[in-house]
């Protein structure tokens, strides 16, 4: 057994630490009342409510401390009541649980950790296991008062750096869930909508011993998977509602020339060609096709950039403000302006506040489908800035803050959705 790690000189108490089916254990002295203090898992654990806490109060009573010791730091080691632990949590691997148990008691005393500024990985091991002993609430204000996300966020100057993994994106995600950091769990929510993740792919395989934060807990992961499924159906409709309409057979090019007609059947020809080269659509049969077609997978801000390569195709050179082009990318930027983060608080990441408050109302998951949505909804509700003042102020806030949210879900959300002009 690895030597012993003092925490608290004048602890009561010694953790016998191990993980899952690893044979190593680590020793840990620690204080019972601050623990109990700060985690209900140990709160209860060493109460006489259990049969673990009358154990060790009977241990701790039969020390007769102030008879043999002038205080409980002079008590050896293997005079103390011994608590073993056996599971800390849905933790990465890692080669030893050593350090991260021995920060994370650390921390619960209110101590330095041993490394000043923890890594994400390693930070977000410790929210992992403040969740087991559901120490969260000490932890994450042990955290904020610490600042060590505020000095992850300096080193990245607060933005999505572009070559970030989908593990490190997770992290940072389940920090901000767990630790009560709010603009990482819309950064980074939108960040996995957005990119897609191998979790979310029909060939993934359930993994028992994967990290808490490959599937984020109190039903996020269900409400991301929900809003990327409406976003690209959203992005579909585009296609959808052009290809409708240059198969409709109502007169799409205006100028009224007699090369008109031509010009729309010349449009929708260079329409199917760029959406098949592209990927998003294929030609199907009715009669009998087998096949399903795969969901796209991709990014979907690569996506959008795909779509805005569409050239402006013509008949000829009075045509030349006829077709796709010209309609289609006002409504590429309309929806890219709802995918950024610039876009504040109608981003389509998940805001941590309205999630935990109002989750009946706010999340996409539970939300009941608008029959058809048109633009001019989205404009008059989103407008002006958010209060920040009295309480009364902050309520009406809060209320403003979650009517921008469902103005823009609705449109994501609708079954159908009006991309014509008249919109505008």
């Amino acid at each position: 057994m690895a030597e012993p790690i003092i925490i608290a000189p004048a602890g009561d108490i010694v953790l016998d630490i191990s993980h899952e089916d690893n044979p190593d254990h680590f020793l840990y002295r620690v204080h019972s009342p601050t623990l109990q203090q700060n985690s209900r898992y140990f709160e209860a654990l060493l109460s006489d409510r259990f049969s673990e806490g009358s154990r060790v109060l009977a241990e701790l009573k039969g020390l007769n401390i102030s008879e043999k010791y002038r205080s409980i730091a002079e008590a050896p080691l293997d005079a103390l009541p011994v608590v073993a632990i056996s599971d800390v949590g849905k933790i990465s691997k890692v080669n030893t649980i050593k350090n991260l148990i021995g920060d994370f008691l650390r921390g619960l005393h209110g101590f330095d950790l041993a490394v000043a500024s923890p890594p994400v990985s390693n930070l977000a091991n410790l929210a992992v296991v403040a969740d087991r002993f559901d120490a969260i609430p000490h932890f994450a204000k042990y955290i904020e008062r610490k600042k060590y996300i505020q000095t992850l966020e300096a080193k990245t100057k607060g933005k999505v750096s572009p070559g970030i993994t989908e593990e490190r994106m997770r992290q940072k995600l389940l920090i901000g869930v767990l630790l009560d950091h709010a603009p990482w769990v819309t950064k980074y929510s939108k960040a996995v909508i957005m990119s897609d993740s191998v979790r979310w792919k029909p060939q993934a395989a359930e993994d028992p011993s994967a990290a808490l934060w490959w599937e984020i807990p109190r039903g996020l992961e269900d409400e991301m998977i929900t809003r990327r499924e409406y976003i690209l159906e959203t992005i579909n409709s585009l296609q959808a509602h052009f290809l409708k309409l240059y198969t409709s057979g109502e007169r799409q090019c205006k100028l009224g020339y007699d090369s008109s007609i031509q010009c729309d059947s010349f449009q929708l020809g260079e329409m199917v060609r760029f959406f098949i080269r592209l990927g998003t659509l294929r030609l199907q049969g009715t009669i009998y096709d087998s096949e399903a077609p795969p969901l796209y997978a991709g990014d979907i801000d690569r996506l959008l950039e795909s779509l805005r390569q569409c050239s402006s195709y013509q008949i000829d050179r009075n045509h030349a403000h006829c077709g796709l082009r010209s309609r289609l990318l006002p409504l590429l930027d309309h929806i890219q302006n709802l995918l950024c983060l610039d876009a504040g608080s109608i981003d389509v990441g998940i805001c941590a506040h309205c999630w935990n408050i109002n989750r009946g109302q706010y999340a996409w998951s539970e939300a009941k489908r608008p029959l058809i949505w048109s633009r001019s909804r989205l404009t008059s509700a989103t407008k002006g800035p958010i209060s920040q003042g009295n309480r009364k102020e902050r309520r009406i806030s809060q209320n403003s803050c979650l009517n921008r949210h469902l103005v823009v879900r609705d449109m994501f959300m609708a079954v159908e959705r009006d991309w014509t002009a008249s919109s505008y």
